[in-house]
């Protein structure tokens, strides 16, 4: 689709998208602000290139590629641990709905996850937490389903085995 006013449309893909993005990348940076940041890095990057978009047939799709593009260049200009334990350990106390359960089952699950590098973190994410198909995952990482499938499952057992080291 052609439009008139390019801006215009990136605009109305910025609405459209910007929570499911922005969720997106705070369950990848656990940081609101880092995500913001990414986030309009992210659409900084395509006003500055608006006949992109226009060539694109699946925006989600393509936009998530791009969301973890971007979440991928902000982690390699930093280069600082994506997490810190005790900004988690002081936001699950000051959580009033966690039982002490929960707080060491997801400080668990934080710390296994912050041990993947930020593509595998990002693939187990997109199927486990935020329940994607294969099928969109093959767009958003440009693998097969069988390699995701594959990748999945090495993950998990990865996951597995370094927990039972503990």
């Amino acid at each position: 689709m052609r439009w008139e006013k390019p801006f215009d449309y990136i605009e109305k893909v910025y609405h459209e998208n910007y929570l499911f993005l922005r969720n997106f990348l705070i369950g990848l940076t656990k940081n609101e602000n880092v995500a913001e940041d990414i986030l309009q890095d992210l659409f900084t990057r395509i006003l500055f290139n608006p006949e992109n978009i226009f060539k694109v047939t699946y925006t989600r799709s393509w936009l998530l590629t791009c969301a973890k593009n971007a979440f991928l260049d902000y982690h390699k200009k930093k280069k600082s641990v994506l997490l810190n334990d005790e900004e988690l350990i002081e936001q699950l106390l000051i959580e009033p709905t966690s039982t002490e359960k929960e707080v060491l089952v997801n400080h668990q699950l934080e710390t296994l996850l912050n041990t993947l590098d930020p593509i595998d973190k990002a693939i187990i994410l997109a199927k486990e937490y935020y329940g994607y198909s294969y099928l969109e995952m093959e767009h958003l990482f440009n693998l097969t389903t069988p390699n995701l499938k594959s990748k999945v499952f090495r993950i998990k057992k990865r996951l597995v085995k370094m927990e039972v080291k503990k």
